[in-house]
């Protein structure tokens, strides 16, 4: 029996840093986000691609609180705001005054992210001008070098992965370190020493009969 690759929601794993994103073909967005942290240049930066390819992992990395936009404070210099092309009409209102605000205050950034190019209509004009002020980069998915970082997550956390299940995980599991380190997680919690395929095809299946929650 085939399974259905499914888009699984899970915790971010591993923390949420500059250092531990893997930046495949991604080096270029990741230096200037490691700029912006050390000297505010550029102050703004947006980030644009499908889900999984590891958006919110830098927008945490680079000042992501919650799911709101947060107001202006003169005493904060690090701002993120996710998933822009989600956000309501009071919420586009917040971000309006906040990219004003932080433009306003050179050594303040703010990095959004959104599934859509600034190029497209996807959001009122005068936010998806403003998107397009600072540095813009797509993010791209993790081809390759997924497997490699996964398999040495694997070996440091005591779990050794069969030829047989990494082909299987490239087959049917969604292709984020996300998705996968978290696979990780759960079997070490449950005390598993080898990841096999029967126990991946019984995760995935414990998976897609759980309810989905709002």
């Amino acid at each position: 029996m085939l399974f259905e690759q499914l888009p699984l929601d899970i915790a971010m794993e591993p923390p949420a840093t500059l250092e531990t994103f893997v930046a495949g073909d991604n080096a270029e967005a990741l230096a200037c986000l490691q700029r912006m942290q050390q000297n505010s240049d550029p102050q703004l930066a947006y980030l644009w691609g499908e889900s999984g390819v590891g958006k919110t992992h830098l927008a945490v990395a680079m000042g992501l609180i919650d799911d709101d936009v947060p107001d202006f404070d003169p005493e904060r210099l690090r701002y993120a705001v996710d998933d822009v092309d989600t956000l309501s009409e009071s919420g586009l209102d917040r971000l309006f005054a906040l990219i004003n605000e932080v433009r306003l205050h050179p050594q303040c950034t703010l990095v959004m992210t959104g599934k859509k190019s600034p190029a497209e209509e996807f959001v009122r004009p005068d936010i998806r001008t403003r998107l397009a002020w600072g540095a813009v980069f797509h993010i791209k998915p993790l081809n390759a070098e997924i497997w490699p970082v996964l398999l040495k997550q694997a070996a440091e956390r005591g779990i050794s992965v069969t030829p047989e299940a990494e082909q299987w995980m490239r087959n049917y599991l969604p292709r984020d370190i996300k998705t996968l380190s978290h696979v990780l997680s759960e079997l070490l919690a449950k005390k598993r020493a080898a990841v096999t395929v029967p126990l991946l095809k019984k995760w995935l299946q414990k998976k897609a009969s759980q309810p989905e929650t709002a």
